[in-house]
């Protein structure tokens, strides 16, 4: 049915054979609007990441539900993947970034809550707002 919407301004042009240019102008608009829309939408569509299977799960956090030596089961977005971490100890629960995959096996690093970020020597990392003073001045 997409197809024919697609086709429909080729089909419709036999009509400037048929009628008088103003009403055969009038009748290929009423089909050459519909077409646009659908390649419109169809092009959008095109240009949307896409949310399912292995490309769709990298950048996205999931949970550790089960940890043991062949790697770790991770739940992401309702599915069970087998994951093998980049640093950290692991332990049930622990949230985690998927920064990977290889073949069907995750690539992730322990996700540290909000507030735990710390830069070198155990000191918490501290960002300016807008209206801190830059270092120096």
């Amino acid at each position: 049915m997409c197809h024919l919407l697609l086709l429909l301004p080729v089909f419709a042009l036999p009509v400037f054979w048929l009628w008088p240019l103003s009403i055969a102008l009038a009748v290929y608009t009423a089909a050459l609007v519909p077409s646009i829309a659908v390649y419109v939408l169809a092009m959008k569509t095109m240009r949307l990441p896409r949310l399912n299977g292995a490309e769709g799960v990298v950048g996205r956090m999931g949970q550790a539900v089960r940890v043991d030596r062949r790697g770790i089961t991770l739940q992401v977005g309702g599915e069970y993947w087998g994951a093998d971490a980049d640093d950290g100890d692991f332990q049930v629960g622990d949230r985690a970034l998927v920064t990977g995959i290889d073949r069907l096996r995750l690539k992730v690093r322990k996700h540290a809550p909000v507030g735990a970020c710390t830069e070198g020597r155990g000191r918490p990392l501290v960002r300016a707002g807008p209206d801190a003073s830059a270092p120096g001045a």
